[in-house]
Order: structure tokens, then sequence, then C-alpha cells
């Protein structure tokens, strides 16, 4: 195992997209970085990088980052991975670096579906089409839609997250304001972004 506490100094999305460039299965932006390549500005300073990727594929990350220090995450622990382990759908996420001396550099979600649906691993019933889940940056990199990453953040949101919401709520369409709407009344009906969609989608459809 390894420390949580160590350094990070994250990778940037050019270093990542050059790493993938060739690699043939889906990989996307994820966390704040995400958020921001929505905006069109970087909107904060961000402690790490986070990407994204069908759990089906994660091998293929023992030939993107070859010679690297892997790691499961999982419960807050971290547990080195080597290539012929088996990996407990608990574990979600996969932390690298260079070598033990070097800081962390990257860290990878794992996403339930099967490449032609993405499931939410809190709900397997609340899903999205491949098709929708990723958009894509003036310089061809494909990061997570904005409606999807919000959901995640919505479970323990931080006044961070409420900032992120704001600032994407009126950039996103009808369509991704109400898949959000009801996905939160599924998963955090409670949640108060409910409230902010519903006003929002009513002020769209209000005559002037």
């Amino acid at each position: 195992m390894a420390p949580m506490d160590e350094p990070w100094d994250p990778m940037s999305i050019a270093e990542v997209a050059d790493r993938f460039a060739g690699v043939e299965v889906d990989w996307w932006i994820a966390g704040g970085h995400a958020i921001d390549l929505f905006l069109g500005w970087q909107s904060r300073p961000h402690d790490d990088l986070d990407l994204e990727m069908f759990r089906k594929d994660r091998n293929v990350l023992f030939h993107v980052f070859p010679g690297w220090e892997l790691f499961t995450v999982s419960a807050g622990d971290l547990t080195r991975w080597h290539a012929d382990d088996a990996l407990a759908p608990t574990v979600f996420g996969i932390w690298g670096r260079p070598s033990a001396e070097r800081p962390w550099a990257v860290e990878v979600m794992l996403a339930d579906g099967d490449g032609d649906e993405w499931r939410f691993r809190r709900d397997p019933l609340i899903t999205m089409d491949r098709n929708r889940l990723t958009r894509t940056s003036p310089e061809g990199v494909q990061y997570c839609t904005p409606e999807v990453q919000l959901l995640y953040k919505a479970k323990q949101a931080r006044a961070k997250d409420d900032v992120d919401f704001t600032r994407c709520l009126h950039l996103m369409s009808s369509a991704q304001k109400q898949w959000l709407r009801t996905s939160l009344a599924r998963s955090e009906p409670d949640h108060p972004w409910i409230t902010a969609l519903e006003m929002a989608q009513r002020v769209k459809t209000e005559p002037e």
C-alpha cells in the first residue's frame, strides 16, 4: 500500500492526450477539468487531473503508462495494481505515478457500461447513451458532459461544486437540464439543485 497524502503533480491534458494517441479505447477528461472544458475557460486551479474510461478497457493503462506504478483506490486505501490482478467491482479509481519517488500524476476513474451505454455506479438504472456521454473540445479532446459530471458532484456537493453547477446551469440545453433533474430526483430527491433546474426550465418555456 501507499499513503494517500503524498504530493500531486498532475499531468496536463495535452500530455495525457499525447499518451493516448493511437490507443483505440474510449477515454475522456472528467472532474473539474471537464467542467472547465464545457465552460471554455479555466475557472479555478485544480489539484489533480481526472480521466475516465470504461472498466472493461482498464488494462490499456499498462501500455499508456509503461513502467509506472499504478494503484487501485477503494475505501480510502491504495493498493498496488498489476496487469494480472483481478479488479473488484468496488474499485472505481486508479492512481498513477512514474515511480515511488515521484508525485502522483494521474487519476483514472472506471465507468460502468458496455461501450454503448454508460451506467451510473450508484444507481445502474440511471443511464446515458455513449454518444451523449462526452463532448469534444476545440482541441479534439473528449470530456464528460456537464450533466453527468454534476450528477457525480451532487452527492456531497461542496461550495465549489455549487459554483460549478451555477456556471453550467444556463449553458446547458433543455435536454441536459431535464436529464440532470430526472437523475437527481431519483438519486438525491431532496437536492437543492432540483429546484434550481425546475426554475431554469420554467423561465425558458415562459412566454415573454
